[in-house]
C-alpha cells in the first residue's frame, strides 16, 4: 500500500503541475515533446506557489529541489529504458518522490505542508484505480 502511495504521489508530483497550467497534455509541450527538467520543475514550482502561497524564497528553493530531482530522475529511468530493465521503475520513481517530498518538508511552513499533502492525497484519490499509464494493461 504505501508504495503504491508513494509511486502515484511521484506521478501526481511530476505531472499535475503541468498538466494544470497546460490542459490535457501532462507534461507536454505543443507538439507532444515531453517537457525538460528546467521546464516541468519552473511549471511545478509555480504552481505549488498559486497553490500553497509560497513565498519568493520558498518558490526558488522549491525550483531547485524540484529541478534536481527531476534531473535525476530521467537519468535514472533513462538508463533503466536503454537497458531494456523495466522492472524496479515504479521503485525508483517512489524513492525520487520520497526524497523531494523530505526536502520539501525543510522548505514548507506546516500549514503550506498540510495542504501539499492533501492535494496529494486528493489527487491520488481522483486517479483512482487507474494504472499503467492508462494504457488498458493489468
Amino acid at each position: 500500500m504505501r508504495k503504491t502511495l508513494l509511486f502515484m504521489s511521484m506521478l501526481l508530483f511530476v505531472g499535475l503541475a503541468a498538466h494544470a497550467q497546460r490542459g490535457q497534455g501532462g507534461q507536454r509541450g505543443q507538439r507532444g515533446q515531453r517537457l525538460d527538467p528546467e521546464e516541468a520543475a519552473k511549471t511545478q514550482a509555480e504552481n505549488f506557489q498559486e497553490q500553497f502561497g509560497l513565498s519568493d524564497e520558498q518558490y526558488k528553493k522549491t525550483y531547485d529541489v524540484l529541478l534536481a530531482t527531476n534531473k535525476e530522475r530521467n537519468e535514472k529511468l533513462q538508463e533503466m529504458r536503454s537497458s531494456g530493465s523495466f522492472e524496479g521503475m515504479r521503485e525508483a520513481i517512489a524513492e525520487f518522490q520520497e526524497k523531494a517530498d523530505k526536502q520539501l518538508k525543510e522548505i514548507f511552513n506546516e500549514t503550506q505542508w498540510t495542504a501539499y499533502e492533501k492535494w496529494k492525497e486528493e489527487r491520488a484519490s481522483q486517479r483512482g484505480g487507474r494504472r499503467g499509464g492508462g494504457r488498458g494493461g493489468n
